[in-house]
């Protein structure tokens, strides 16, 4: 089974969409940030908000803008989302493949809560140039990933945990579900697919250091990239920031006038 079908049945088992629906509720201070420094090409602008989840940026959203579309390629998230945004626009589909949506059809992309980390790296790029197909030229896209420097990752026995009730039971059903999904990890010179914590570390999740993430965005296009930890301070590219469980990078689709530029210059 692949990194891919294996997460996505996890996201549509109802007890992972009523974790979503009821604890998932308050913006990060990272989104905040980013929504107060790219307001220009959020408010009152087509927004895109990819793996929409149980809706917990949709609000934020639509208070910003009337033109707000969320996807995500959990049925059952939809539906929950549907039930409970019953004003907003959601649709059933995969990022990876987004052939509802022309190209260069929104100012402002996210894909918030890791929900990028969920797949394959084969998926993750193709995913990747899909929004930068349906992101208009000028515009933003925003989404957060597992950092590889981070010096607290967990695979299987949370020692950070061992302070709260019910730990030591709790850790031993950890071990039980990662044993299940060890083999479904993949170690690489560029990233790790590796198990964690959500589900009881039954998940499979996408870590990059920061450097290598750059350049996937590079290589597909973007520019005008920015990185933030999870305390929003914006951060320099060599940065360990091993205290960041994961970063949240903004970049920018070029306009003609940037291409036209680049051309003359090389």
């Amino acid at each position: 089974m692949s990194i891919d079908l294996f997460n996505q049945t996890l996201y549509e088992k109802p007890s992972t969409v009523k974790e979503y629906i009821c604890t998932q509720k308050d913006l990060w201070i990272e989104e905040k940030t980013i929504f107060e420094k790219y307001e220009q090409h959020i408010k009152d602008k087509a927004i895109l908000d990819v793996g929409c989840g149980g809706g917990r940026t949709a609000i934020a959203l639509s208070e910003l803008t009337s033109n707000y579309t969320g996807i995500d390629y959990s049925m059952e998230m939809v539906k929950a989302c549907q039930k409970w945004h019953s004003s907003l626009n959601f649709i059933h589909g995969d990022a990876s493949d987004m052939h509802m949506f022309d190209g260069e059809s929104f100012d402002f992309i996210i894909f918030s809560f890791n929900g990028i980390d969920c797949m394959s790296h084969e998926k993750r790029i193709k995913t990747l140039k899909e929004i930068y197909r349906v992101l208009k030229s000028g515009g933003i896209f925003a989404f957060s990933s597992h950092n590889l420097d981070d010096r607290k990752i967990v695979t299987a026995f949370n020692k950070y945990d061992m302070k709260r009730p019910r730990a030591i039971a709790r850790n031993l059903f950890n071990v039980m579900s990662y044993l299940k999904v060890r083999k479904y990890q993949i170690h690489t010179d560029t990233y790790e697919i590796l198990s964690d914590l959500l589900a009881g570390f039954g998940h499979l999740t996408y870590y990059i250091r920061k450097q290598e993430q750059v350049k996937q965005l590079v290589n597909i296009g973007f520019k005008n990239i920015a990185i933030l930890n999870r305390q929003a301070q914006f951060v320099d590219i060599n940065s360990l920031d091993r205290d960041s469980e994961w970063l949240h990078y903004v970049c920018q689709k070029p306009t003609s006038d940037d291409r036209n530029e680049d051309s003359q210059q090389k």
